[in-house]
């Protein structure tokens, strides 16, 4: 009984300081720790490696009535119009450019060549036939017209000869326009008769192109006719 009576009273001595430190405790921090930390300026407070600077005490005093912020009216802003058309004006529109045709210049018709030759041989005239008792060569000189000219120059090459005659010449009593060369005794070998229309027998500039004939033997081409000269 007596232990149980001791027991109470230590543990109510106990409470009992444990009360008065935790008044006294209060009190020191009413009356000395707060009006301290008042007045004191920031002090550096050690944090680590680094200083971090503690902000000073917020003075805490009574709340200031605060006046409400009316909000100021926005401006007014006018809506942009736009600007009416006026009635009464046209406006010119505007011309498009045309582009002016370029005119094409007019092709000119290639000039008609000019003939080198004034005489020409008649394609297919000749008339060849077997003749070996007395071959010959005959043939025509005619105008543009096809009438009979006198008067123009032949010559006739084979081999190593040569030999000119005149159309219409008289002396042999030819017809009009008529030419003829006659040969006694037949090439002996295959050659080309070369017949062309000169402009004289002292003037041998060519007027036609050369006629080659090939000479096969009497048998064959032995006579020679109808050859016929053209004048353009």
């Amino acid at each position: 009984m007596k232990s149980r009576t001791k027991l109470i009273a230590v543990i109510g001595a106990v409470a009992a300081a444990s009360l008065l430190a935790f008044c006294g405790g209060l009190l020191l921090t009413v009356l000395v720790i707060v009006p301290a930390r008042e007045g004191r300026e920031l002090w550096p407070v050690q944090t680590g490696e680094s200083t971090v600077e503690a902000s000073p005490p917020v003075e805490i005093g009574p709340v200031a009535r605060q006046t409400p912020i009316t909000p100021s009216p926005s401006p007014t802003h006018s809506p942009i119009l736009a600007s009416p058309t006026r009635r009464g004006s046209t406006s010119s529109p505007v011309p498009l450019a045309t582009s002016t045709p370029t005119r094409q210049p007019t092709t000119a018709p290639p000039p008609t060549a000019t003939p080198r030759y004034s005489f020409t041989y008649v394609d297919g005239s000749r008339v060849e036939e077997l003749q070996c008792t007395q071959p010959y060569l005959q043939g025509w000189v005619r105008d543009a017209s096809g009438a009979p000219l006198n008067g123009v120059t032949i010559r006739w090459q084979y081999l190593d000869r040569t030999e000119d005659v005149i159309s219409g010449d008289v002396q042999f009593l030819w017809r009009d326009g008529e030419f003829k060369f006659t040969y006694f005794g037949a090439p002996s070998r295959e050659t080309e008769f070369v017949l062309q229309v000169i402009e004289g027998q002292g003037n041998p500039t060519p007027l036609s192109e050369p006629l080659v004939i090939h000479y096969a033997g009497c048998a064959t081409t032995g006579q020679i006719t109808n050859i016929v000269f053209k004048q353009r």
